[in-house]
C-alpha cells in the first residue's frame, strides 16, 4: 500500500482493504495517523524553508563582521526540530503501513489510555496556567481520572511520593478556563545536582506522565508555560515523556513499552507462550522454588535481589525507602512477587496496577540462577498473578528497540508501544544523555560492579535520585 494513496483518500483505501470502515479492525487508528501526517508534512516543509533562510543569512552576516553565534544556535534549534518532525513522520508512516499489512497490533490489543484518540474539545474564552497545590489535589485527580489518555503516574499523590523519597522540588501546572474548570495538567519534577545538572522531567523514574489536556492548543500552552518557568529558573532542559508526539520540540524515539494482551486464564496463557518458553519454565520448576506474593512483608526479599542485581549491572540502586513509600501510598495497587530457593530469595518483581493495566517497573534475578531460567518462572508467575486478578493487559516496561530486553519481552507475545520523549533545550544543541548505560559512563559502570554490595546501598541512592 502506497502512503500517498492513503493520504489522498484513506476512506477509499479502507473500503478496498476491508470493505468499509465498519469492518476495519483499526479504522480509528488509521484516521488518527492520516490526520497526524497531514499536520506533519506541511510542518516539515516549513522547517526546511526556515533552515534554508537561516543558512542564507550566514554569508551576509559574516561579510558585515557580525557575530554568527545567534545564527548557529538558531540553526541548531531548527535542525533539531526538523529531525524530530521527520522521525515522527517516519514513525507514523511505518505504523500506518503496519496497520494495512497486519503487522501492528490493532487498538483492541492496547489499553484504552494508549489507543484512545487525543481529545480536541473546543474551549470558549481564555486559558490561564497556574501552579497547583495540595488544595487542588482532588480537582486534579478528578480531571486525570476522566481523561482518556491519563496514566497512573498523573495522579497527584505521586508528587508526595517523589518529595518524600527524594526531596525533589516539583511544579504541577494547571490550565483553567474562564469558569475555573480544569482543562489540562502537566506534572514536572526538578532534578538538580553538580554531576548531572539542573533539569525537569514529566515524570522521572517512571515511563509515563506527560501533558494531559482537552485539546492540543491547551497542551502546547502548558508546555510553553513550563518552558518559560524553566528558563526563569535557569534550568538546562525539560524532558516530557509521552506516547504521542506533540508540537515541534526535539524528541527521542528509541524507547518503546512492551504491552501484552492477557488471556482469560492460565491454560490459555500456557498455550499462548509456546513450547520453547514452556520448556524453560519447566526447567526452572525442577528447582522447586517457593513462590510468594505479598506487599510490605516481602520488601526486604525484593530489595536484596534488586540491589545485588543492580550492582552486578553496574547501576546505582534506589534506596529501600523509595519502595516502602510507594507500597504505603498505594496499598491496594502495589504488589511484590518473590521466588525463593532453600529459603533464599533469588528472583523478585515489583508490580503496580491501575485500571486495566498491571505494570512491572522493577524486576531482578540473581546472576547465579540465570542458568536455571528463574527469570522465566518469575514472569510466568507474575502473568498468572495478573490474570487471577482480572487485569486484561500487562506492561513489561520500557526497552530499546531490538535490544536484548526487547527480544525477551517480545517472545512472550508483547507488542511495542512507541515512546516520544520531547525536549525543551535552554540553549538548543544536542539532546541530553543522562542514562546509566550511556557510553560516557562506561568506566564508572565497570568500577561500580566491583564495589561491595553494602557500599552500593550506601552511595547508590544519592546518585541515582538525580537520574531520571
Amino acid at each position: 500500500m502506497d502512503i500517498k494513496v492513503l493520504l489522498d483518500d484513506p476512506s477509499a483505501a479502507i473500503v478496498k482493504q476491508w470493505g468499509g470502515l465498519d469492518r476495519c479492525p483499526c479504522g480509528n487508528d488509521i484516521e488518527r495517523l492520516v490526520e497526524q501526517l497531514k499536520i506533519l508534512i506541511p510542518a516539515i516543509k516549513a522547517q526546511k524553508n526556515a533552515k534554508q533562510l537561516c543558512a542564507k543569512a550566514f554569508a551576509p552576516a559574516k561579510a558585515q563582521g557580525a557575530d554568527v553565534a545567534v545564527l548557529k544556535r538558531e540553526m541548531q534549534q531548527i535542525s533539531a526540530a526538523l529531525s524530530t518532525l521527520e522521525q515522527q513522520r517516519k514513525d507514523a508512516e511505518q505504523q500506518l503501513l503496519e496497520l494495512f499489512t497486519g503487522a501492528a497490533a490493532p487498538a483492541a490489543l492496547l489499553p484504552k489510555r494508549f489507543s484512545a484518540a487525543a481529545p480536541e474539545i473546543s474551549i470558549v474564552g481564555s486559558i490561564e496556567i497556574a501552579a497547583a497545590s495540595a488544595a487542588d489535589a482532588a480537582y486534579w485527580d478528578t480531571y486525570v481520572e476522566a481523561h482518556p489518555r491519563a496514566s497512573f503516574y498523573h495522579r497527584y499523590a505521586w508528587r508526595t511520593v517523589i518529595t518524600q523519597a527524594f526531596g525533589h522540588e516539583s511544579f504541577y501546572w494547571l490550565a483553567r478556563d474562564d469558569s475555573g474548570a480544569i482543562r489540562g495538567v502537566l506534572p514536572i519534577v526538578r532534578l538538580r545536582s553538580r554531576l548531572f545538572g539542573d533539569f525537569g522531567v514529566a515524570l522521572p523514574f517512571f515511563n509515563y506522565g506527560g501533558v494531559l489536556a482537552d485539546n492540543s492548543a491547551v497542551a502546547l500552552q502548558l508546555l510553553e508555560h513550563a518552558a518559560q518557568a524553566a528558563r526563569q529558573r535557569d534550568m538546562r532542559h525539560l524532558e516530557i515523556r509521552s506516547t504521542q508526539p506533540l508540537g515541534t520540540w526535539p524528541a527521542r524515539t528509541d524507547k518503546v513499552s512492551m504491552i501484552l494482551k492477557l488471556p482469560a486464564d492460565s491454560a490459555q496463557l500456557d498455550a499462548q507462550v509456546g513450547s520453547k518458553i514452556r520448556a524453560q519454565i519447566n526447567r526452572a520448576r525442577q528447582e522447586h522454588a517457593e513462590v510468594l506474593t505479598g506487599h510490605l512483608d516481602l520488601l526486604n526479599d525484593f530489595y536484596e535481589v534488586f540491589a545485588r542485581n543492580m550492582r552486578d549491572l553496574g547501576t546505582p540502586v534506589y534506596a529501600k525507602r523509595f519502595f516502602r513509600i510507594i507500597l504505603e501510598a498505594w496499598p491496594t495497587q502495589s504488589h511484590i512477587v518473590v521466588l525463593r530457593i532453600d529459603g533464599r530469595p533469588v528472583a523478585a518483581a515489583f508490580l503496580l496496577g491501575d485500571r486495566e493495566l498491571m505494570e512491572i517497573p522493577w524486576a531482578s534475578t540473581l546472576r547465579e540462577v540465570n542458568a536455571l531460567n528463574m527469570n522465566m518462572l518469575l514472569y510466568w508467575e507474575v502473568l498468572n498473578f495478573c490474570i487471577a486478578r482480572g487485569y486484561p493487559f500487562f506492561d513489561f516496561g520500557r526497552s530499546s528497540r531490538d535490544s536484548g530486553t526487547f527480544r525477551f519481552k517480545k517472545q512472550w507475545g508483547a507488542e511495542p508501544l512507541q515512546h516520544y520523549w520531547q525536549y525543551w533545550l535552554a540553549d538548543g544543541g544536542a539532546l541530553p544523555e543522562l542514562k546509566p548505560d550511556s557510553p560516557k559512563f562506561k568506566l564508572l559502570v565497570a568500577c561500580w560492579r566491583k564495589l561491595p554490595l553494602f557500599v552500593t546501598k550506601l552511595i547508590g541512592p544519592p546518585i541515582v535520585q538525580h537520574l531520571p
